[in-house]
């Protein structure tokens, strides 16, 4: 790995911020228009899944999902992660040591690394690094005797979301005050300590837009009208992190290079269901039980389905909430698929969330249950074939954007944590996995987390670039960390990225 002189650069990375909600409300926001207007204009696209544990493991990598292994699809059937127990938390030894400020460190440059998120516990590295706890939000930081100036309590993240409507309000204020407090923390850092390489990290934005989207989008079934107290929550976090980033950029050189990005995407979660599991057990792929108990057991699903059902729309859904995580079995039973027969079923959809339908997903095809290879390779093409050939309702659109096999997605070590078969549908779908329904319904879950996350809409904003000119508009996550090495002046022939670097080749 050769090194050049290092270039100071400043990364902002904000999780969930949406390019196009941006583009749609871009005169509320006049540091991001500023921004806007000075950088290239770049598309970027999320990882398969878009979710923030993935998406940042491959922002700080370069690598894509299979090769760094942090994948979280769902078992209903064990009703665990692929990759760990629901009790556990994130393995940092799957980037410890591969991040890009990792690599910055070991090329001599000066790190300031802020709430990265998924990397507790902390490591060390040349410089300062702090970081939350997943859970109970406590901070550790490195070196552990670096003084910042600050109390950690003024930092430490809500986990906790509003349990009443009556709590809404007070959770936006104490949000916007954690959220206020981390900019500050950035902004000391930038301003009176020595760094060639700050990296910035915030997920308050995230939150907001997956509780509060129905208040906000008068599209969505669960708007309460426009008189609603939260009408504005999302937008007000909007203005709060450009008035923040404003504030952060004002701190920092001219002629420093500066990279604003976020993970993903958000819109409305889905509201229509398309039941991958009714359409496997009608082709003979998904079995039930048979005996006495199936005639209850089938009860006790619609009895599932109408509890959470009145549960949400009656206004009672942050108390559902609230008992579904006090009492983990009852969660299993409302998300778990009970009259489903797992010993006899060569195929079933898998979970990505318990509570919440994704477009996006996957279907694990049993490889074990087939008497050869050919068989199921046979099936898991059948399967993909008759799925992709769905239309939308009343429409001659496909409903998948795309579905293939896991093989033909990624390539990496970890590739069997995905399931056998991947998709992405139609926006306007969710991924249903109840039987002895229709197979197009509407969701029973949809107001519990109404925002949800989408891979096409990420940000990217580069300023100061120095008259580096782009080679590469379309941009995927992976290209990130080669990225951010180029800008500093850091070779990075030889680190093993899935990435690239967007920019032209820079002369030295």
């Amino acid at each position: 790995m050769e090194t050049h002189k290092l270039l100071k650069l400043l990364v902002i990375g904000i999780d969930g911020l949406d390019r196009d909600f941006v583009a749609s409300h871009i005169d509320h926001l006049p540091n991001l228009k500023t921004i806007v207007e000075n950088s290239p204009v770049l598309k970027s696209t999320s990882v398969f899944p878009p979710d923030s544990d993935t998406a940042w493991a491959s922002i700080y990598t370069g690598l894509n999902p299979a090769r760094h292994g942090v994948v979280e699809f769902a078992d209903p059937l064990e009703r665990k992660k692929i990759t760990m127990d629901e009790s556990e938390y994130f393995d940092t030894s799957l980037i410890r040591g591969k991040t890009f400020w990792d690599v910055a460190s070991k090329a001599g440059a000066k790190i300031c690394s802020i709430f990265p998120h998924i990397a507790y516990p902390v490591w060390k590295v040349n410089g300062f690094m702090i970081t939350p706890h997943p859970k109970t939000g406590k901070l550790e930081q490195y070196p552990p005797d670096f003084d910042y100036g600050f109390e950690m309590e003024q930092f430490e993240v809500l986990k906790r979301i509003p349990r009443t409507k009556f709590e809404f309000k007070q959770y936006l204020e104490k949000k916007a005050a954690v959220v206020k407090n981390e900019f500050q923390l950035g902004i000391d850092m930038l301003s009176h300590h020595d760094w060639d390489l700050l990296f910035f990290y915030s997920s308050g934005l995230d939150s907001i837009m997956h509780i509060f989207w129905n208040y906000c989008d008068p599209n969505d079934p669960a708007f309460p009208g426009e008189k609603n107290p939260f009408r504005n929550a999302i937008l007000d976090f909007h203005i709060l992190y450009d008035k923040m980033v404003g504030k952060m950029l004002e701190c920092v050189d001219s002629k420093v290079p500066i990279l604003i990005l976020s993970d993903h995407g958000h819109a409305m979660r889905p509201v229509n269901l398309f039941n991958i599991n009714e359409v496997l057990r009608r082709e003979g792929f998904l079995f039930e039980k048979i005996g006495k108990g199936v005639k209850v057991l089938s009860l006790a699903e619609k009895m599932k389905r109408m509890a959470v059902n009145f549960a949400q729309w009656s206004g009672m859904r942050p108390a559902a909430q609230t008992i579904l995580r006090t009492f983990p079995a009852l969660k299993g039973m409302y998300t778990k698929p009970s009259t489903i027969d797992f010993k006899k079923t060569l195929a079933h959809c898998t979970d990505l969330s318990g509570l919440k339908s994704y477009s996006y997903g996957g279907i694990v095809v049993y490889r074990e249950k087939f008497v050869s290879e050919r068989e199921y390779l046979n099936a898991k093409n059948y399967i993909i074939e008759l799925l992709s050939e769905y239309k939308v309702p009343n429409s001659g659109e496909r409903l998948f954007k795309w579905i293939c096999a896991r093989e033909e997605l990624y390539e990496g070590e970890y590739l069997d944590r995905y399931p056998d078969i991947v998709f992405d549908l139609n926006a306007e779908f969710g991924s249903g996995w109840q039987v002895h329904v229709d197979i197009f319904s509407k969701t029973a879950v949809h107001k519990f987390y109404p925002g949800s996350h989408r891979g096409e809409t990420p940000i990217l904003y580069l300023l100061n670039m120095n008259g580096r000119k782009i080679k590469k508009p379309n941009v995927t996550l992976m290209d990130i960390a080669p990225t951010i090495l180029d800008i500093m002046g850091i070779n990075s022939v030889g680190l093993s990225y899935d990435g690239q670097s967007i920019l032209e080749l820079k002369v030295f």
